[in-house]
């Protein structure tokens, strides 16, 4: 009886937890803002705006429709993670949402960190690549972990903040060198093929640890770090 007792107070708990609030709303909507913005040194770079310019449409436009259009995507997306984890009471599934918004964040961070530093230095191959990669992974995994920690994981005690962190930045760095391994063996190891620009190239490369980074990050945060 004791048994069941607790189970159905852990269930109603996650049902109280899970809520869509306007902190969810704003938190998801600047995450979107800075997204459009963080994402303009790569779309320079992988000649995006380029290929707008050709179709007639200038950066001003694209930039105004982008700074609204980004924000829109994320709070539409949480809100579908939001709908499910309600409809199944799978807590989880919403703070994967949050998760995702984060990724999208932090990749996009990390990516116009490391975009940024080719554009300035005409440099995208050999080992400053790597060292542009690790410069923009501390920035990121910073940024993440304060996202994370209070608002994705919210719910962790300060007491326990030195811990944490030091949990959060060691999963971080163990996905980052997998990740690490993959750019080089893509940029200097095999190269880009005849034709493909040097940027475009680095970015393919980038393109490839998103998914090792999303799942890789997640799980290591939800069970180690910030478990419950």
């Amino acid at each position: 009886m004791a048994t069941l007792q607790r189970h159905l107070t852990l269930k109603l708990k996650i049902k109280m937890e899970i809520n869509y609030s306007r902190k969810d709303f704003y938190l998801t909507v600047l995450a979107g803002e800075l997204v459009a913005w963080l994402s303009l040194p790569i779309l320079k770079n992988i000649q995006v705006l380029d290929i707008l310019a050709k179709w007639g449409i200038g950066l001003k436009v694209f930039i105004v429709f982008w700074v609204f259009f980004v924000p829109i995507c994320a709070f539409l997306g949480l809100g579908l993670f939001y709908l499910f984890a309600k409809t199944k009471n799978k807590l989880g599934v919403f703070q994967l949402g949050k998760y995702g918004v984060i990724g999208v964040l932090n990749t996009f961070l990390s990516a116009g960190v490391y975009n940024l530093l080719i554009f300035l230095t005409d440099i995208a191959s050999g080992f400053v690549v790597i060292l542009f990669f690790v410069i923009a992974f501390v920035i990121t995994v910073t940024n993440s972990f304060f996202w994370n920690r209070q608002w994705t994981f919210s719910g962790t005690g300060t007491e326990t903040v030195g811990k944490d962190a030091f949990q959060f930045f060691l999963v971080s760095t163990l996905v980052a060198l997998v990740n690490m391994g993959l750019i080089h063996i893509i940029v200097n190891v095999i190269g880009a093929p005849v034709g493909i620009d040097l940027k475009i190239w680095a970015n393919i490369a980038l393109a490839f640890t998103i998914i090792t980074a999303f799942f890789g990050n997640f799980f290591g945060y939800k069970f180690i770090v910030f478990k419950k």
